[in-house]
């Protein structure tokens, strides 16, 4: 008989299902757009398969055997929610044609990393081992960013992800970091400051405002943690506010350009028209268009597109441009090309109507109890990861709407399935 390989490669070998979890994240983290992908013609439209959609089927069908094996086939409640979630938006765009019934496959396809994650994240081991995974990937980009920041572009960068992708991912690996730096020796360890420095760096790099409020959200839900396990000390404190400070800090230097509304709101009156025009502005723009949407169709929405094609939006157009006059024309969506959704809550509402919202509403607050339940936990990291890395993408969705192939949406089904969980079950 062989002998068995050391160490970690060696555990890894052994395990190869979990082994292909963490491969299927790191791919899931890429654009889909810049992967491979065989073109496949379906039904009269053209169907992209690439190496995600390959290793998210894989880890669906290895997560469903582990758990059936294990005799857990009756899964948490929040991931109940979040099945029929992924079975809504795809159920609610068949009524629209093939387009958008591929781009809701390749969004609810992404659910098997919640599954992935509740089947094999079951041991405490296996859980560093993925966040080691995941700040070391953070690392790689914020590597790569920093190149492209001091060679040819000096602003956001969203390195090979994007730039809100970035941030997000940033805001998960600095709760990562905090967590340890709350533990009860006080020692966060390499895994700790290094989620730490990387999250935040990734975080400024990006330069969302939405993932800055995910950063507060993380720091108010690390302290509570703390609180509740009686783990608050002084020095938890001081680093935790300093992150937050100095995310914002960074953030804000890297779009000082973009925040017209402040100075619309506080500032002088505007000279010109347009004189405070920013990307906010814009979002408030399309903020409106969706609301236009949803009044006109508030039980079931438009069912899912992902990008509305022009017959779901541009009827309102003119009533934005009266809305808002003193806007530049470029903020407003184009009449002949598809709407791109700002932020998940609006695209859930006008896409789904008020079911819609309400399954998400129940997947949220479901998630939001098992987060809760975890800070009772032993181990650090399964009681302080789950309610920050929950908060944080809550701050996320704020800032970048749902669509399949991006990393932000994988990241959003990874934490549903991290909330739900049970890594001190073996």
């Amino acid at each position: 008989m062989p002998r068995p390989l050391p160490g970690l490669v060696g555990r890894w070998a052994e395990d190869w299902p979990f082994a292909l979890f963490l491969l299927t994240v790191v791919v899931s983290l890429f654009r889909a757009r810049d992967l491979p992908e065989v073109e496949l013609g379906i039904g009269g439209t053209g169907v992209g398969l690439g190496p995600a959609d390959v290793l998210l089927l894989a880890t669906a069908l290895l997560a469903l055997r582990r758990l059936h094996r294990q005799g857990r086939l009756r899964p948490p409640a929040s991931v109940v929610a979040a099945l029929a979630f992924a079975a809504l938006l795809f159920a609610s765009a068949l009524p629209n044609g093939p387009d958008a019934i591929v781009t809701a496959g390749k969004l609810a396809e992404f659910a098997a990393l919640t599954l992935g994650a509740v089947a094999f994240l079951d041991s405490s081991g296996r859980l560093q081992a993925f966040l080691v995974v995941l700040v070391c990937f953070a690392a790689a980009a914020v590597g790569w960013g920093i190149v492209g920041f001091i060679g040819s572009d000096p602003g956001r960068q969203g390195s090979f992800m994007g730039e809100h992708d970035m941030a997000a991912l940033g805001t998960l690996v600095a709760a990562v970091g905090l967590a340890r730096v709350h533990a009860r020796d006080g020692y966060p360890g390499l895994l700790g400051a290094a989620g730490l420095v990387v999250g935040v760096i990734a975080a400024i790099l990006g330069a969302s405002l939405a993932s800055v409020i995910g950063i507060y959200l993380v720091s108010a839900a690390v302290l509570v943690t703390a609180l509740r396990r009686g783990e608050l000390r002084r020095l938890g404190l001081v680093v935790t506010l300093a992150a937050a400070l100095v995310a914002t800090a960074g953030t804000l230097a890297m779009r000082h350009g973009e925040l017209g509304f402040l100075q619309s709101w506080f500032g002088s009156p505007a000279e010109r028209p347009g004189e405070y025009a920013a990307s906010w502005s814009q979002r408030l723009i399309y903020t409106y268009i969706g609301g236009r949407i949803f009044l006109d169709q508030p039980w079931l929405g438009t069912g899912w597109h992902g990008l509305l094609p022009p017959e779901e939006f541009a009827e309102y157009l003119p009533d934005a441009r009266d809305r808002f006059p003193d806007q530049p024309p470029r903020y407003f969506p184009p009449a002949d090309r598809d709407f791109i959704p700002q932020q998940t809550y609006d695209q859930v509402l006008f896409e789904l109507g008020l079911v819609g919202g309400a399954f998400f509403l129940v997947l949220l607050a479901l998630a939001a109890w098992r987060a809760a339940v975890a800070t009772r936990r032993r181990g650090t990291d399964a009681a302080y990861v789950p309610p920050t890395w929950l908060a944080g993408m809550a701050g996320a969705l704020a800032g970048a709407a749902l669509f399949g192939g991006a990393p932000l949406t994988a990241l959003f089904w990874l934490t549903l399935g991290v909330v739900a969980a049970d890594p001190e079950r073996t």
